[in-house]
């Protein structure tokens, strides 16, 4: 067995027999005793600490009762000073929060509180009084608030004033002593607790259980170690010298033994170490000895050059034959190829895939383990939005996703001998978290083999999105236009029926039946000739006349052809200019229909007797126009869309009142698209609906 080996492989094999040894003899021997003495070391120094924490406790806790035993003292001896008394012990006690004196037989009593606790809710649902182990006549509470800023440590005596007896109760800020008995600076994984005679915690649980039985009359750090879910932990308990309780650390034997476990680690990643160097140099060596590796990287070089007829030589080692025999055989297959001009069909191959890698369609090509063998880029980014994995996604966990839909499906069969071709065809409808649709044509074609098990298939996801939404939105059009022709048409064929009809009519009465019929004919002309203007802007079919436009001139040609219509609602101009030189470059019938259409607007929208603002602006780039009604306002969910065509606010019932086509905005929009200038809209209950309008002073073609 040994002799089989390769070099390198029997080099590696000692060295890790040799490290295994090395390892053996520190787990059996040093660790017991490196252990014994590491947990010794670490419980001292958990026992120090407890120790020193527990005297200063301890000291602060003895200067508390004293207080208490002088107030309560003071107070017997000069009863009449009391308030004096609290008060002074209140300022110069460190600690204390509030004081208490309390008559037994009556309801009277004195509370006095620190001022900065004045904040502090000193209700408690229960107090449970301990004796001091100074005083026994000295009742003692220690209060864990975890809800709260502040702990307490409370005590409370009785003294006598005369036939009268009176309870003292003074609440000191216990909150650093509960830190200072929590928060023991040992570093790693450990619980406290203060438990009372019983066992019982007295302290709010910190997820871990001490057993009952941890409690003796040792006055610092009895020791014991106890298992707990196969989990083993060093108990220390030490006794207060003030009070009846007893202090609980629970330290985990991983951090006693940490010293211990780097040891073992230290060994190791030093015997990972020499492992690695071992391996390395057996590598090395292998390198240096085996030469028969220089031949056969002679032999590649051929392969490399495409002289696929230079056969690969024989190799001495046994190692190295199955190397010999895939390269021999890559050879041969190349040499094949390359009589059937192999480069033409590895061109023609990274052709069809860069072609399918790139495409917009959703391109997938699964194998006979029935896992995707490829995915271009489209289907990973699809994958990628439905949070699944492209490396192991299969076509069931896509078409199962519930943000997937499937809908039409069909499947078509076709039997070129010996395969059977299988084309299913259905819908998809993807429904992404924020709410967005998007809609695919889904055909997935399967190749079956004679015993009818499928050998692979080809997945194609055509995004048909943006063709559904310009059906919808075509539909919408065409619904728009046939509401808004319906009644001009409904009102000429009504009126000349009755024209027809009516033999004996009046000639008034019929020309003014033959107006409508005008009007109403004259109504659709305009909305048919707007929608083409629109249109015409949309697609870029109409050639702009650009010259040098004054823009101030047009506004004053607008203003002097709406004079009737701004009588008629008794509304006044009020233009102002800002800068100089207010010429652009631009069609000048288009911009005067841009200005003409927005000032229709705000004579339209709006009460009788306003008066409407225009801002001429000239700056170094550009022309602004900004046209302010004082009108009715448009609502911030209609802003959006009052420049769509068709549109019309609805949500202001007098706007809604208003006639008109639902053109006019989108054409104005089309118009400074076209002069690649800018729109927009500011509303609200002071200024109505303020439109500007930015006109580029030279023109950009294209």
């Amino acid at each position: 067995m040994f002799q089989k080996l390769t070099l390198r492989d029997r080099i590696f094999l000692i060295s890790s027999l040799l490290i295994m040894a090395a390892i053996t003899l520190i787990w059996v021997f040093i660790k017991p005793e490196y252990q014994g003495k590491i947990v010794k070391e670490r419980t001292t120094i958990v026992s120090q600490l407890q120790e020193y924490t527990l005297r200063q406790t301890d000291g602060t806790i003895r200067n508390w009762l004293n207080s208490t035993i002088r107030l309560a003292q003071d107070l017997s001896q000069d009863p009449a000073n009391a308030p004096e008394l609290a008060n002074k012990a209140i300022n110069y006690t460190p600690g204390l929060m509030r004081v208490i004196i309390a008559d037994t037989e009556s309801d009277e009593e004195i509370d006095l509180i620190r001022a900065i606790y004045d904040s502090i809710d000193f209700s408690v649902e229960q107090i449970d009084w301990y004796p001091s182990r100074i005083d026994e006549t000295t009742n003692t509470a220690l209060i864990n608030r975890p809800e709260q800023t502040v702990d307490f440590f409370i005590t409370e005596r009785a003294f006598q004033v005369g036939s009268n007896v009176f309870k003292l109760r003074l609440y000191f800020n216990a909150q650093n002593l509960n830190n200072s008995l929590t928060n023991i600076p040992l570093g790693g994984t450990y619980f406290t607790s203060i438990s009372n005679s019983l066992g019982e915690s007295i302290t709010p649980s910190s997820g871990f259980e001490f057993p009952n039985d941890l409690i003796g009359e040792t006055s610092f750090s009895d020791e014991k170690m106890i298992t707990i879910d196969s989990k083993n932990w060093y108990i220390l308990s030490s006794r207060f010298e003030t009070i009846p309780f007893w202090h609980l650390v629970a330290v985990d034997d991983a951090f006693i033994l940490e010293p211990v476990n780097q040891l073992l680690r230290f060994s190791y990643y030093t015997a990972a170490f020499v492992l690695l160097f071992m391996f390395g140099f057996s590598w090395y060596v292998s390198l240096r000895v085996n030469k028969p590796i220089k031949l056969l990287l002679e032999d590649v070089e051929y392969l490399g050059n495409l002289d696929f007829d230079h056969r690969i030589k024989q190799v001495s080692l046994p190692e190295f034959q199955p190397m010999h025999d895939t390269l021999e055989n890559i050879r041969a297959t190349l040499s094949r190829y390359q009589k059937l001009n192999v480069e033409k069909i590895i061109l023609e191959e990274w052709k069809n895939k860069y072609m399918v890698t790139y495409s917009e369609d959703l391109i997938g090509i699964i194998g006979e383990e029935g896992t995707f063998t490829f995915i271009n880029n489209q289907f990973v980014s699809f994958l990628e939005e439905l949070e699944l994995n492209p490396k192991n996604a299969s076509l069931e966990k896509i078409l199962d996703h519930s943000n997937i839909k499937v809908s039409e499906s069909n499947q078509a069969l076709h039997y070129p001998d010996p395969f059977t071709i299988k084309v299913n065809q259905s819908s998809l409808t993807h429904s992404t978290n924020e709410g967005a649709e998007y809609f695919y044509d889904f055909q997935y074609l399967s190749i079956l083999d004679e015993s009818n098990e499928e050998i692979g298939a080809y997945v194609i996801i055509h995004d048909k999105t943006e063709d559904r939404l310009l059906d919808i939105k075509r539909n919408d059009m065409i619904n728009v236009i046939v509401h808004e022709l319906k009644n001009p048409i409904t009102g000429v064929v009504g009126l000349s029926r009755l024209i027809i009809e009516t033999d004996d009519m009046e000639p008034a009465e019929s020309k003014a039946l033959m107006q409508e019929v005008l009007n109403s004919g004259e109504r659709m002309n305009e909305l048919v000739n707007r929608f083409l203007e629109v249109q015409k802007l949309e697609a870029g079919n109409t050639s702009l006349n650009v010259s040098d436009v004054d823009v101030k001139e047009v506004i004053g040609n607008v203003t002097m052809l709406s004079k009737p219509l701004l009588s008629s609602k008794s509304l006044s101009l009020s233009v102002t200019e800002t800068g100089k030189k207010f010429n652009i470059e631009a069609d000048k019938d288009l911009v005067f229909d841009a200005i003409q259409n927005i000032l229709s607007n705000a004579v339209k929208y709006g009460e009788p007797e306003r008066v409407i603002d225009i801002d001429l602006k000239s700056t170094r780039d550009s022309v602004i126009v900004a046209v302010t009604d004082h009108g009715y306002g448009i609502s911030i969910e209609d802003q959006s869309k009052v420049f769509e065509k068709f549109f019309r606010v609805k949500s202001n019932i007098k706007s809604a009142r208003e006639k008109g086509t639902g053109l006019g905005l989108a054409y104005v929009k089309q118009i400074m698209q076209r002069h690649h200038g800018d729109i927009a809209l500011e509303s609200s209950a002071k200024i109505g609906s303020r439109f500007i309008l930015t006109f580029p002073k030279k023109y950009k073609a294209g």
